[in-house]
């Protein structure tokens, strides 16, 4: 198992990794080949399955966090309203919304650890409404009669 101070340097790289993999993507599609075929196969296809299975290993590995989520949905906001990827790819941040939020989910089912271990799930106390089988039969009160 990798080690948890390894955790925010990995999950800030990948962050780093998939920002730069848009860009590149972007660009690509703009200048080098053409922008339909590109975009398509870069943004439909491409993005959301590298995002999906970072997302995966990341909270396989580490667990899931929302503050990572949300990390990459504000660096697809800021992607999409800070450079000229609004123009080209509208639905930017709605793809990268469930594809994080699809990944991280199935990688949080296949993880050893939940979401945070700060807060360690308390003892349930639970009262049987039927009454405890296992415990001794109580005395029952007799009903009194009523006065006419």
């Amino acid at each position: 198992m990798i080690n948890e101070r390894f955790e925010l340097p990995v999950k800030a790289g990948l962050i780093i990794l998939w920002a730069a993999a848009v860009v590149g993507m972007y660009y690509l599609s703009e200048g080098v080949s053409e922008p339909l075929v590109a975009r398509f196969y870069g943004f439909m296809i491409a993005d959301p399955l590298l995002l999906m299975a970072g997302s995966f290993m990341a909270a396989k590995i580490f667990g899931s966090r929302w503050v990572y989520k949300a990390a990459i949905i504000v660096v697809s906001a800021v992607l999409y309203f800070a450079s000229p990827l609004g123009g080209v790819v509208p639905n930017l941040m709605i793809v990268t919304a469930i594809s994080v939020i699809f990944g991280s989910g199935i990688g949080a089912v296949f993880s050893d650890r939940s979401g945070s271990d700060d807060e360690k799930a308390a003892k349930e106390h639970y009262t049987p409404i039927l009454g405890d089988e296992n415990a001794p039969a109580k005395k029952k009160r007799k009903k009194k009669a009523k006065r006419k």
